[in-house]
């Protein structure tokens, strides 16, 4: 059975956008993600090993909402509450600087590419549809032009001013990648929050005892793969993990 010209471009269209809700985090890495009602944290399955796990950004059609890779420790984070306090507050306000600057040409970059471009080639000729295709690429450059305003109010470190440019080459080459510009950027910025302190500040309570419980669950894998039980190090992680369950009244670890 044959499949269409059209039919395997919409598919390829579909592939480059779902290729960009996987992310690769490492072992002490969960994703904190925008959520229409606030924000919500993944970790990867399998998280015990050392290396990186595969996550999946969900739910996958939303690609105006920003993600960002976020650290969990595994020893108690030096506590200064002003300090955590205005990183929290800096963070609110570069995450929302860059959800207001790419949300209007997301949603119809996503509308084009995803929804009326396959619409338009299964129901028009080909010419018809690529005749739009001026418009959608004026969005990504629109996109771009806001994005290098939100760079110069927020400037990025060295190490990400370099992959504007990759991201613009690769916007205007494969025209549906810039589907997840907001996405993209995001999980390059550095986010000098640890996940306590973030959950803490910015989730509900339940969804806050969840991610806790992820953390003590990953600290008692560590423990329990250390060479040396005793050391001073783990001796450290497992009165951490136990202040945390009695700090957020997480259930106790079931006996061996």
């Amino acid at each position: 059975m044959s499949v269409s010209a059209e039919v395997q471009l919409i598919l390829l269209i579909f592939l480059l956008y779902l290729y960009d809700c996987f992310v690769l985090a490492y072992h002490n890495e969960a994703v904190a993600r925008r959520l229409p009602s606030g924000y919500g944290v993944t970790f990867p399955r399998n998280n015990a090993a050392f290396g990186r796990r595969l996550l999946m950004l969900l739910p996958p059609l939303t690609p105006f909402y920003p993600a960002y890779r976020i650290v969990w420790a595994s020893c108690p984070p030096p506590e200064d509450a002003a300090e955590a306090a205005a990183r929290i507050a800096a963070f609110r306000a570069r995450d929302a600087a860059l959800f207001s600057r790419l949300f209007p040409g997301t949603l119809l970059l996503a509308a084009g590419f995803l929804l009326l471009v396959p619409l338009g080639l299964h129901f028009l000729p080909a010419l018809h549809v690529l005749a739009a295709l001026p418009f959608l690429y004026l969005l990504i450059f629109f996109q771009l032009r806001q994005l290098r305003r939100f760079f110069a109010a927020y400037p990025a470190p060295p190490s990400l001013r370099g992959k504007f440019w990759l991201l613009a080459v690769e916007s205007l080459v494969c025209p549906p990648c810039a589907i997840n510009l907001a996405r993209k950027v995001s999980l390059n910025l550095p986010l000098a929050v640890d996940l306590i302190a973030f959950a803490e500040a910015l989730l509900p309570p339940e969804a806050c005892q969840q991610a806790v419980g992820g953390v003590v669950e990953r600290i008692g894998e560590h423990v329990l793969f250390a060479e040396d039980a005793e050391a001073p190090q783990v001796k450290q992680m497992r009165d951490y993990a136990l202040r945390l369950r009695q700090k957020f009244h997480l259930p106790e670890e079931p006996s061996a």
